[in-house]
């Protein structure tokens, strides 16, 4: 059927003014909305995530604002900052706070309407809809207190507090005072299948353990998305797994990995913070030969029982030398020595020891801070971090497992002050005196002593003096690690009278990297008690700082509760056992070692540290058991 000329024109005429008003309508609707909300402030506010911040540190006279409005639009969060005087009267900051935010939605609507515009000359659209009405940009900010609004000459510092309501157009938010805040440090340069990932976080009035922890795989091709939502403060719980590390699988690889911390402290809450990998997850060294090890401590130490773990983890300053990277260590390569390769290692082998006191040596001050610290706190560790004196960036840690024992008393030593200034070791010092370059050398070491008196939770009342340390390493130096440790036993001995004295039940557990083989004198004081005026120890270092009149002694019952190993320190040129946990054998008894890994395991990369071995020694685990209970 064919229609006359003149009724297709007409129909045409009507199609097309159809048209021209379904292209027109949209633009008709966003005006229809304008109106309709023209009594709030604009829909900036209307988002439940708008949010106020008000911090202040002890001694500041200025309050820091900040006040984040969420977009319903976009969903993305637009933050306005104000630093104020807590003297100040209120109607300042007020003010402000109202200029700056007219600014900001002038600034948006200046966007609505050039985009607007750009319809209407595709449209043909009157730009007369696209007009915002001036009073959109006028509206009522004020403080509430118990529902009655605050007079404008109260001062800032009385007005911005928590339980007040700040109130914008018609939305009421709640202002919180110095809020739990967190800033997320970069996620490490590299992630690896089946080693866990934890938080790198700077809190201010927060608590770790308060604060939830999520994590989230990102496909590549979600990437872009992600990071513009991040970019516009969009933090999206959805499909998050809320845990305080996060441990990468097989399917995750070439995926990257978003993290998304809430502060908290008590019933406080802070403003999400989120940071997204630089790295996909990637395949990673596969199993490593502590994960074996892991077997025998799959359980934690049975009640009675506690465990002890003793580990020098290789510090980075000493890694990071050219004698460590072209001799020492030149089978290892340069990324599997990094310690941003090797903390990955370092932290799943001494979580999984599951250890009640650890000891650790040659501990990076920068790794305890940012690594071990924050993982094991979450974990239900206490760490206490002790550097060697002088310009040394490393030093002892101890972690004290909490529901195992508490913390009692911290009284730490540097080893050559000690011996110079305290009493009990007068009768070394002065034959010590008597030779001015040994007396010298002895001055200049940094080595420390760190103890920590704990008391066991299951049975209060039992004590565990817990030492630990890391004697000077030089091949010549036999004759200073022997007065080391005999001033180190000075000390342990005063704590341990001391205690007895008040009827306290107090026992010895003394851990380190002694850099002492057994056939030497600090092995031989320790558990058999002696050591000789004729000792070679004496004459480690030639005639010049030979001593030929001092013996020592200390009445202690010590045995090595790992025994002797083959060794605990194996690298290309070298391989000793320096390495020990020496334990009060009147009332501690020894139920279980760890056994060492595999000689093949340990040369299977030649040397250590390598690939599957973070350190170049080996951790020693034992677990034991109080005699009387």
């Amino acid at each position: 059927m064919t229609l006359p000329l003149s009724l297709t024109t007409h129909l045409n005429a009507l199609l097309t003014k159809c048209i021209i008003g379904i292209r027109t309508r949209p633009t008709y609707l966003q005006f229809v909305r304008r109106t309709i909300n023209s009594q709030a402030v604009n829909k900036l506010h209307r988002s439940t995530m708008s949010s106020v911040y008000i911090k202040n540190f002890e001694g500041d006279e200025r309050l820091q604002i900040t006040l984040d409005v969420a977009d319903p639009n976009s969903g993305s969060v637009k933050s306005l900052n104000l630093s104020r005087l807590k003297s100040e009267e209120l109607r300042f900051a007020i003010e402000r706070l109202r200029i700056n935010l007219s600014k900001k939605i002038a600034k948006k609507s200046k966007l609505k309407k050039k985009k607007g515009t750009e319809d209407q000359l595709q449209t043909g659209a009157s730009s007369q809809s696209e007009t915002v009405p001036e009073h959109e940009n006028n509206f009522n900010v004020e403080i509430i207190h118990n529902g009655v609004t605050l007079d404008l000459d109260v001062r800032n510092q009385e007005a911005w507090i928590n339980g007040a309501i700040l109130k914008i157009g018609q939305e009421e938010i709640p202002i919180c005072y110095n809020p739990p805040c967190v800033k997320l440090q970069n996620l490490p340069s590299t992630i690896m299948v089946g080693f866990p990932l934890f938080p790198e976080a700077e809190l201010e009035f927060a608590q770790l353990r308060d604060c939830e922890f999520y994590w989230k795989v990102i496909e590549e091709k979600k990437l872009s998305k992600t990071k513009m939502e991040l970019s516009r403060s969009i933090i999206d719980l959805t499909e998050a797994v809320r845990s305080h590390s996060f441990t990468p699988e097989t399917n995750h690889i070439g995926q990257y990995i978003l993290l998304i911390c809430v502060p908290k402290h008590g019933e406080k809450t802070g403003k999400r913070e989120a940071v997204l990998s630089s790295v996909p997850v990637t395949q990673g060294p596969g199993s490593c030969p502590f994960e074996k090890r892991h077997e025998f401590t799959k359980l934690r130490a049975p009640p009675q029982h506690f465990r002890v773990v003793s580990y020098n983890l290789l510090a980075q300053i000493y890694a990071d030398t050219d004698l460590a990277k072209t001799e020492l260590f030149s089978h290892c390569s340069l990324k599997a020595l990094d310690m941003d390769y090797r903390k990955h290692l370092l932290l799943k082998e001494i979580i999984g020891y599951q250890g009640d006191l650890i000891c650790l040596q040659e501990v990076d001050k920068a790794i305890f801070s940012s690594q071990l610290s924050p993982a094991l706190t979450a974990l239900g560790y206490t760490g206490l971090f002790r550097p060697k004196t002088g310009q040394v960036s490393e030093g002892c840690a101890h972690f004290i497992r909490e529901d195992k024992f508490r913390i009692v008393n911290e009284l730490d030593i540097n080893l050559s002050e000690y011996l110079s200034t305290d009493q009990s070791c007068l009768d070394i010092w002065t034959e010590v005196s008597k030779n001015q370059q040994l007396k010298e050398r002895i001055e200049q070491r940094s080595s420390i002593l760190q103890v920590t008196v704990v008391e066991s939770v299951e049975k209060p009342g039992k004590f565990v003096c817990l030492a630990n340390t890391h004697l000077y390493f030089h091949p010549t130096a036999c004759n200073i690690r022997l007065i080391h440790v005999a001033t180190a036993l000075r000390h342990l001995q005063s704590i341990y009278n001391a205690y007895t004295q008040e009827n306290k039940d107090i026992s010895l557990v003394f851990c380190g990297d002694f850099n002492s083989a057994p056939h030497l004198g600090v092995f031989q004081l320790m558990t058999s008690q002696f050591i000789p005026a004729d000792h070679a120890d004496w004459s480690s270092a030639g005639k010049e700082e030979k001593l030929s009149t001092l013996e020592l002694q200390h009445p202690m019952n010590i045995v090595s509760a790992c025994g002797t190993p083959a060794y605990t320190n194996f690298t290309q040129g070298f391989q000793a056992t320096l390495d020990y946990i020496f334990i009060d054998t009147d009332k501690l008894q020894v139920t279980q070692v760890v056994p060492m890994p595999s000689h093949e395991d340990v040369t299977q990369n030649i040397a250590l540290p390598s690939v599957v071995f973070p350190s170049d020694h080996i951790a020693l685990i034992s677990d034991i058991k109080f005699k009387s209970f």
